[in-house]
């Protein structure tokens, strides 16, 4: 019935790579696999490489596709090149009534050569599949193969509820940072019921570095309680492609901006609106009830940020060079700093 399981019943678990092998041996499987010899004379074996720093939990949902599941265990694999890690890929079955082995198991390894002479990094993933009998047992018996003494990050994708998403308490409650991608999900990340909320960090918001560190060089030539005077609306233009993005980066500025009037005495400014809009390049603009105005132009697709503000009186222009980091450095920045 494991066959069955693993092909009929759960697509994604069938479409990714790695050898299938009994869920109580896997882990001595992997050890033989990393202790194998080296292939020819004066190589040496690929475990002297394999050195882990982290486990991720990779959690497809029932909304995530098999092209999309192959993309995203291969840029968990690419980013594994720079951060060694061991990476467990947990794949539902969507057939509510599969019979058989409640949990299927492959193992999967890869190694990365390097520029420099004996330059190599390698890493492993333990591919599951389950059905939702399992479910309620499934991080107990998941924790059995997580490198002890070391952080372990999770990253649920494609769930078709934040309820269904929010039944599995137990890794909410025990990892050290879960990561989330609003571009792609169905619900908003305040709609999760978890123990920690503050340690959840979304991948739109990471994307957007260079958006925040623009934004808050620009801005830093003013007086804070000055940008913060008569400031009554900002306006939000966001094309479909950066609607994630770009709610991400306002929610950021948003918070900024309510520190600021912490900050500043007798701050008249208790409220403003953030209106959005379709619009073909992102632009973000900041309306007052006095002379005061500012503007953000955000050309991604030229990768060129244009600023121009007159607040309190001194108006001043700029330019920078921005971009949206790529999958591996956006994981990084929302596991490691965001």
């Amino acid at each position: 019935m494991a066959g069955l399981l693993a092909t009929e019943h759960n697509e994604i678990y069938g479409s990714l790579p790695g050898i299938e092998v009994p869920v109580g041996d896997a882990l001595l499987s992997l050890s033989n696999m990393w202790n194998a010899p080296p292939s020819s004379e004066g190589l040496r074996s690929p475990s002297e490489f394999r050195a882990s720093r982290m486990n991720f939990i990779l959690h497809f949902g029932f909304e995530a596709s098999v092209q999309e599941a192959r993309k995203l265990f291969q840029s968990v694999i690419g980013f594994s090149e720079r951060y060694p890690c061991r990476i467990l890929a947990l794949c539902p079955s969507k057939d509510e009534d599969a019979t058989g082995q409640g949990i299927v198991c492959k193992i999967f390894s890869e190694c990365y050569i390097g520029d420099g002479h004996g330059d190599m990094s390698c890493c492993e993933a333990l591919i599951f599949g389950y059905t939702l009998k399992e479910k309620q047992y499934l991080e107990d018996q998941i924790s059995i193969f997580l490198e002890s003494d070391l952080p372990t990050y999770y990253w649920p994708y494609r769930f078709d509820s934040p309820k269904n998403l929010s039944d599995y308490q137990s890794f909410f409650g025990s990892v050290n940072r879960v990561v989330v991608e609003t571009a792609a999900e169905l619900y908003a990340v305040e709609e999760l019921e978890v123990p920690k909320p503050e340690i959840i960090h979304d991948l739109a918001f990471a994307r957007t570095l260079s958006f925040r560190q623009s934004i808050g060089q620009f801005f830093s030539a003013f007086p804070v309680d000055r940008i913060l005077e008569g400031l009554t609306t900002i306006e939000v233009d966001t094309p479909e492609n950066l609607n994630a993005e770009l709610r991400a980066l306002m929610r950021w500025i948003q918070s900024v901006l309510e520190d600021c009037q912490d900050c500043v005495e007798n701050s008249r400014n208790d409220h403003f609106n953030v209106v959005y809009g379709a619009g073909e390049e992102a632009e973000i603009r900041f309306v007052y009830d006095n002379e005061n105005a500012a503007r953000c132009q955000l050309n991604v697709e030229a990768g060129v940020a244009h600023f121009d503000a007159a607040i309190g009186g001194s108006r001043h222009s700029m330019s920078a060079v921005i971009h949206l980091l790529d999958s591996d450095d956006a994981l990084a920045e929302a596991l490691f700093f965001g």
